[in-house]
């Protein structure tokens, strides 16, 4: 048995469901469940997405067959309302960012924990995605060494974060700079860098410190600044893994945030 969790299932023929499924074991697997989706299948309504399941199916292949699927009714928490949107984005990142049959014990372990805490915390769920975010990254080997450039950085300077060579030193005179004009900054002869790769000392310590406690965590993305930073320079290293690929959750995020606007705006 594999403790697993459901990213995505789509209908396969007339009966059955292809399962997108996180194991702790083998990492993301695609599964056919075959008759699934029949009225008196003993799989019908158990295949949902946030529910630790123990999961037994075939070892071969890169379509599994489902033998047998039962709840681990222990650790399921129901995750409602906006958050929930918050747990099929996460889920929509490791779908498009992890390779399938790519073993990732501690970002299973990460994913968990983001579940649980969105399901029974008051802590905001831009954080918990942050935290996310960045464990994500971490595992894929693409977030530079924050931690590293948090003891040694000079608060007089002006640093940026690359694709590939973590991060650098601008070369331009901190009082000639402003992040607002959203221009592009000179660092070599033949390079430039986007204002949102721009980072913060407050930013680097946040993310720095994302795995010593949610509490240190939170207390350097209470500052609004630090949380927007933290926000776009995540996204923007996210964005580069995709390869121009468009997140539908995100849109979906972003369409639902402006009409709750909106329709606040009509009501005032």
């Amino acid at each position: 048995m594999n403790d697993c969790y459901v990213l995505h299932s789509i209908p396969w023929k007339e009966t059955s469901l292809i399962l997108d499924i996180l194991s702790e074991n083998d990492g993301r697997v695609a599964v056919l469940a075959k008759g699934a989706r029949r009225p008196r299948s003993a799989f019908r309504g158990l295949l949902q997405p946030f529910h630790r399941l123990n999961i037994r199916y075939s070892s071969k292949g890169n379509l599994r067959t489902l033998i047998s699927a039962e709840w681990d009714g222990s650790d399921n928490y129901p995750i409602n309302g906006k958050r929930l949107l918050s747990g099929f984005y996460i889920n929509e990142l490791i779908m498009k960012l992890i390779q399938k049959n790519e073993i990732c014990r501690k970002l299973f372990a990460e994913y968990e924990k983001t579940l649980i805490t969105l399901s029974n915390s008051l802590v905001p769920e831009e954080f918990l995605l942050r935290r996310f975010e960045i464990s994500l990254l971490l595992h894929m080997g693409v977030l530079p060494d924050f931690t590293s450039a948090a003891k040694i950085m000079d608060d007089d300077k002006i640093y940026f974060v690359t694709y590939k060579d973590g991060i650098k030193v601008l070369n331009k005179p901190k009082n000639k700079y402003d992040k607002k004009t959203k221009s592009k900054y000179s660092y070599s002869s033949d390079d430039s860098v986007d204002s949102d790769q721009l980072v913060s000392l407050s930013t680097i310590r946040a993310i720095a410190s994302y795995n010593s406690n949610l509490s240190k965590f939170l207390s350097f993305l209470s500052i609004p600044e630090t949380a927007l930073e933290t926000k776009k320079l995540l996204r923007l290293l996210i964005s580069n893994q995709l390869g121009g690929i468009n997140l539908r959750t995100r849109k979906l995020i972003v369409d639902l945030t402006n009409f709750s606007r909106a329709k606040e705006f009509t009501n005032d």
